[in-house]
């Protein structure tokens, strides 16, 4: 009798210890929104790719993935999402703002220009877009085109009388230009 009391036992052990089906992975569009405003990124990325594994074809979750891939320094990872979201029309500054991030972190210049560029299409007051865009274009050889690009802002500032905000990297920018075409 205490045999089979003992097997019970032990069966009625072994029975809580089967392996319970996995959680289902994270999957919601709101949960994500409130990651990204806590700023946290993992959760946030777990989230959206959850979400679009059931919603393929939501071009702005898509997007919102490729941002936060950038924000939490997965460059190469976030471009397919870039192109994705780029393809499917979507169009907004910090879209082109973060995707020119990442083609810059990742080798393609060219790329990180154009991308700058339509940023600041969409909203010209982008200061730390158009800082990144000057320094790209030194970085490509045309440091008399950053100095525009940034002069055009600060003249603007000055029309509306604020005072100007690149003053520094104007001059910094200037100063290096001078010293690399002395002998």
């Amino acid at each position: 009798m205490k045999f089979a009391y003992a097997a019970l036992i032990g069966v009625l052990a072994l029975a809580g210890c089967e392996k319970a089906p996995p959680a289902p992975a994270p999957a919601s569009k709101d949960t994500a929104m409130t990651c990204l405003r806590d700023n946290d990124l993992a959760c946030a990325e777990a989230n959206l790719r959850g979400y679009l594994k059931q919603y393929p074809t939501d071009s702005e979750s898509t997007a919102v993935l490729a941002i936060t891939l950038t924000k939490a320094g997965k460059h190469r990872e976030s471009l397919p999402f870039y192109d994705t979201a780029v393809k499917a029309g979507q169009v907004t500054y910090d879209l082109f703002a973060f995707y020119a991030r990442s083609l810059d972190a990742t080798g393609s210049l060219d790329h990180a220009i154009y991308y700058n560029k339509k940023s600041l299409q969409i909203v010209a007051s982008l200061v730390d877009v158009r800082g990144d865009l000057a320094r790209q274009l030194v970085r490509k050889g045309q440091p008399a085109e950053a100095v525009a690009l940034l002069k055009w802002y600060d003249n603007d500032l000055e029309r509306k009388g604020h005072p100007p905000y690149f003053t520094v990297q104007i001059a910094g920018i200037q100063e290096a230009a001078k010293a690399a075409a002395r002998p």
